[in-house]
């Protein structure tokens, strides 16, 4: 089992929040596995549940939450493998909350047999939901990629390490920013196996909270991206064909350029805070793989 993390009485006062807000007698019982940020927790109630508490910092609004909520209801009637949200609100600091139902389950590294299957099921799933959510991921990407959206663009630029790949990226895009993605799917926005639990055989998908609308094949880009070129994810079972064929059922060869790019530039910003992180190898990687949408 997980010890309790530093910062313990942080965590026991957020836990007595919940429980006085939703008159419920959930007790810590240790930090999970991953979950960035403040981290997740494991807790229980006496009569044997157990739930995964996980809260959020300020760039999740109150309205961001009950639009995830509402949606993850939505997606779970129509067979989405992930948990129920048992409770959710905002804490007094601004920060916001989410307890949901504990899945037993390991996180892959690989996709297990006919699990890629089950994801674009999943996938499929989020087709048309048509969310109203202020978290519009289409726009968030177009914006990252030709505006530049969290100063992406201008940290890859200033980095020989990425700036050579950087002038490949925007060359591979050019012709695309009069395009606009489509916002009338539900995305997850971090659509990857460090997502994901093998629970009872099968894939379920967790950390849902920054679910909002777009083009589900950013969804899939990330997915394609990750198990083709990330360190200790890439998957040589999968077949990248079969998933770009996937999202070109959904959205132009352009815009899946527009999808790849804006997924590459986060890898290539953020890994900087990964654990042994090798930008020169990443970025060799990264500029393989966009050999063919060259071509």
């Amino acid at each position: 089992m997980a010890t309790l993390a530093q910062g313990v009485t942080e965590l026991l006062d957020v836990v007595r929040l919940i429980n006085e807000r939703h008159g419920t007698n959930w007790s810590p019982v240790g930090r999970l596995p991953g979950g960035y940020l403040q981290g997740a927790y494991e807790i229980g109630r006496p009569d044997g549940a157990r739930g995964v508490l996980k809260w959020h910092p300020r760039d999740l609004t109150t309205a961001q939450l009950v639009a995830a909520a509402s949606a993850i209801e939505g997606l779970r009637a129509r067979g989405w493998p992930t948990s129920r949200w048992l409770a959710y609100g905002a804490l007094p600091g601004g920060d916001a909350y989410i307890v949901e139902e504990f899945l037993d389950g390991v996180l892959p590294t690989r996709i297990p047999v006919g699990g890629l299957e089950q994801l674009l099921d999943a996938n499929r799933m989020q087709s048309d939901m048509r969310p109203v959510s202020e978290q519009d991921w289409s726009s968030y990407i177009h914006r990252v990629v030709f505006d530049g959206a969290g100063d992406l663009v201008a940290r890859m630029r200033a980095r020989p390490v990425t700036a050579d790949l950087l002038a490949r990226l925007e060359r591979l895009t050019a012709d695309a920013r009069s395009l606009h993605l489509p916002t009338t799917d539900l995305v997850h926005g971090d659509f990857v196996l460090q997502n994901m639990l093998v629970s009872n055989g099968s894939l379920r998908i967790i950390d849902t909270a920054h679910v909002g609308k777009g083009t589900r094949a950013y969804d899939l880009a990330c997915l394609l991206l990750e198990t083709t070129i990330e360190d200790g994810w890439a998957d040589p079972t999968v077949d990248p064909l079969r998933v770009e064929s996937e999202c070109l059922s959904i959205i132009g060869s352009a815009e899946l350029r527009v999808c790849l790019v804006g997924r590459m530039l986060h890898y290539l910003v953020f890994g900087d805070s990964w654990r042994d992180y090798d930008p020169t190898m990443l970025v060799a990687k990264c500029g393989s793989f966009i050999e063919r949408y060259e071509r």
